[in-house]
């Protein structure tokens, strides 16, 4: 009884001034479960059921005879110890459970990936650099010219000739009306004698010849430069449009490895972020983890005391010290770890003619 009266002085210690009145109003008879229950309690958060269990194993020792406690002393221990090891165990995973940081290696590693195939990033584009082919194409095409403006004169010139020698035959060109040409003589003196005329007829008609042969020639020749002209015209016009196909333009702007680059930062930040706020989840878990194994730890040391106590004695002053005792939970805080700098990632300054 002076054992229970002591668990009844603890309730009052955890609870404060209502457990005092409780137990105020029950002063001289014999305090109750409830009693011990507060002892191993924390107030305003519920007892783990393996310690409560424990509690009322204990409760009941202390009601046995001082020779039948000890082997149900040890079995309590055992259980205790076991426990406590548990504890120790969940705080340990908790704690591992912060201090992993693969999250924020995952966002370096991906983000290192990410930027090496970025920089690999290509657009498929049939664009060819012509300049070179327009250049020798240039060159040609103005060899052509050359060749036709040289030539298209000498054709000017010979058609300025055959032009002349042919108005200088049609001046002496009577062949549609020949026979009265040559048998009129009104032009000729009548003193002449008929072989001074025919003499004149004979020179007339070898001028006449002359004229007509000179006149042929110079079309002929006109006609074959003319010709030939015309083929270099020809070639000149093909090369014209040849050289305009190979028109250099300019080299289309690739923004794709640019902005494989962009998204490739925006995705490790959104990474960075996602992993920042997993850890912080993570140790707010472990926290609220570490809270309740406190509690537990203490109150299974505190039954570890009263255990000891029920063993040896069951003096008030002894069952006090268990009560007043401080039980260093520390050693399961959450030590959550610095957060990681995040890197750099930055995909530069934006190419001329790409999007910032």
């Amino acid at each position: 009884m002076q054992f229970l009266g002591v668990l009844a002085c603890a309730a009052v210690a955890a609870d404060g001034d209502q457990a005092v009145q409780v137990y105020g109003a029950k002063r001289g008879a014999p305090p109750g479960h409830e009693a011990f229950m507060a002892l191993l309690g924390e107030k305003g958060r519920p007892m783990d059921p393996m310690v409560s269990s424990l509690a009322a194993m204990a409760e009941s020792i202390s009601k046995q005879e001082p020779g039948a406690r000890e082997e149900s002393v040890k079995s309590i221990k055992t259980l205790l110890t076991g426990l406590l090891d548990s504890i120790t165990s969940q705080h340990t995973i908790a704690q591992n459970s912060v201090t992993n940081l693969t999250a924020f290696t995952t966002c370096n590693v991906n983000k290192a990936a990410d930027l090496a195939h970025a920089g690999t990033v290509k657009k498929v584009s049939n664009w060819t650099d012509t300049s070179a082919a327009y250049n020798a194409c240039i060159a040609e095409l103005e060899a052509y010219n050359s060749s036709y403006t040289s030539c298209a004169a000498q054709e000017k010139m010979l058609d300025v000739a055959a032009t002349a020698r042919c108005e200088y035959f049609e001046a002496v060109d009577r062949t549609e009306n020949f026979q009265s040409w040559f048998c009129h003589e009104d032009d000729y003196p009548a003193t002449a004698s008929y072989e001074s005329y025919l003499q004149r007829n004979i020179d007339m008609l070898a001028d006449f010849r002359l004229r007509r042969s000179n006149c042929s020639n110079a079309t002929s020749a006109h006609g074959v430069k003319q010709t030939e002209c015309g083929g270099k015209k020809g070639l000149l016009d093909a090369k014209e449009v040849a050289c305009a196909a190979l028109t250099p333009s300019d080299k289309p702007v690739d923004c794709s490895s640019y902005q494989a680059t962009k998204q490739a930062c925006v995705s490790y930040s959104n990474c960075w972020s996602q992993a920042g706020s997993e850890s912080s989840s993570a140790v707010s878990t472990a926290d609220q983890l570490a809270d309740s194994l406190k509690a537990q730890w203490k109150a299974l040391k505190r039954i570890e005391c009263l255990l000891d106590v029920i063993l040896t004695s069951s003096q008030a002053t002894a069952l006090q010290q268990c009560v007043d005792q401080v039980h260093d939970a520390s050693s399961l805080d959450i030590a959550p770890p610095a957060a990681p700098a995040q890197e750099v990632c930055t995909a530069g300054a934006a190419p001329a003619g790409c999007a910032a």
